[in-house]
């Protein structure tokens, strides 16, 4: 039988990193009687191979349902990653091979289970079931709802308005993932904000064939090192549950003061009252932003890795950017001379970090460049040949070695 979680358990849960609860009272019945095992649904479309620590925001509610003893269900979406969600995106997904999807899933896996426990968790493809599917079934699945429906959605509207073609396959999209909830007759569905449309269809689509409607939570989505949603689409403004300590530990501190309190509460394991208590002083300026800032990157390379991994992430910030110094480990280029003396920055931006001509000269006139320690501007000469250091960016250097 499950454990029944104790009050302020379950206000923790209800109230911390939670947006959209539906039926909340009703869900938080089911939670308190602890009569019957509920089986939860989270789905992933393995469009990448990692996951980020977004993804944790929801997969440490999951992690606590199976704690209390409720059976967790991963659906690998590997049929819907090949349709593409048109969730957040105003045009279509470019479609991928199922080999790639399902080579995605492996690491996929893997990373879940960084987080939700095997015990009282289990993995299941869609193909399981839309393997057998025909086109009969497409079409009655179809019938259950209609355009007009599917048009609601603030994606298609955006597309009406820009006159961008809306696919016919991008409007079964949510209705492959509601069957997913009649396949596995799901008690709950947990998804990020972003995914409300499709987990509503979902408890629509059960209660029309007779199952009893899904209960729903959603999460927030947590913002990346560029301050938007954390995506798998932009790889490099992620914090990668996969990510070295050192790379967590400055990527973390490289996000936005303001982001501080969301990181907090969303993304660590610290105690509730804790994270409301730093929150409150960092508001209140009683804990300094840098402070703040500091402890959260440990906190969270910590959880990712060892409290002693977080110890030297942090040792080696501090060489790095409170003492100047060069870390050991940089990417070498080898470059040819072609017979030149010298070369603008910029074009060595160009040539040896594939950057283009645009975003060579915003680094470069954002003072985000230096070389050998001297910062750049637009007339800066690099001379082809030994080696340099050159910076770019908050964290990246790269060491050129001319031939």
């Amino acid at each position: 039988m499950p454990v029944v979680p104790s009050k302020v358990e379950l206000d923790e849960f209800l109230g911390r990193a939670m947006v959209d609860v539906i039926v909340r009272e009703e869900f938080a019945a089911l939670l308190r009687s602890g009569e019957r095992q509920l089986r939860i649904k989270q789905g992933f479309d393995p469009t990448r191979p990692n996951l980020h620590i977004g993804h944790a925001v929801g997969l440490r509610k999951l992690r606590q349902l199976a704690r209390w003893g409720h059976e967790i269900v991963l659906i690998v979406g590997d049929w819907t990653t090949q349709i593409g969600d048109p969730t957040d995106k105003d045009e279509t997904r470019p479609t991928m091979s199922h080999e790639q999807v399902l080579k995605n899933a492996e690491t996929y896996v893997q990373q879940f289970h960084m987080v939700v426990p095997k015990e009282n968790s289990r993995i299941v493809f869609q193909t399981e079931w839309f393997g057998k599917f025909g086109l009969r079934d497409v079409i009655e699945l179809a019938g259950r709802f209609t355009a007009q429906q599917m048009l609601q959605r603030e994606e298609f509207r955006k597309r009406m308005e820009k006159k961008t073609p809306i696919p016919i396959k991008d409007l079964l999209y949510p209705l492959l993932q509601a069957y997913d909830s009649v396949a596995i007759e799901a008690d709950v569905e947990m998804g990020g904000t972003d995914q409300l449309f499709n987990i509503l269809a979902g408890r629509e689509l059960q209660s029309q064939i007779g199952q009893q409607p899904q209960q729903v939570f959603t999460v927030p989505l947590l913002e990346g090192l560029d301050g938007e949603k954390m995506s798998k689409s932009k790889p490099k403004t992620g914090i990668w549950l996969t990510d070295a300590p050192n790379e967590i530990y400055g990527k973390v501190m490289s996000i936005d003061d303001a982001l501080m309190p969301h990181y907090y509460e969303w993304a660590t394991d610290l105690p509730w009252d804790e994270v409301k208590k730093i929150n409150a002083a960092l508001a209140s300026k009683e804990l300094a932003p840098m402070a703040g800032k500091e402890k959260l990157a440990r906190q969270i390379t910590s959880e990712l890795h060892s409290p002693a991994k977080a110890d030297e992430a942090a040792a080696a910030f501090k060489r790095q950017f409170s003492e100047g110094q060069v870390p050991k480990d940089i990417e070498e280029i080898s470059m040819e001379a072609d017979g030149a003396k010298n070369i603008n920055i910029v074009e060595l931006l160009m040539k040896a970090l594939k950057k283009s001509r645009s975003e060579s000269r915003r680094l470069v006139e954002q003072g985000g460049v230096s070389v050998e320690g001297s910062k750049a501007n637009l007339e800066t000469s690099v001379e082809t040949t030994g080696e340099q250091t050159v910076k770019y960016g908050k964290r990246s250097y790269a060491r050129i070695r001319w031939r």
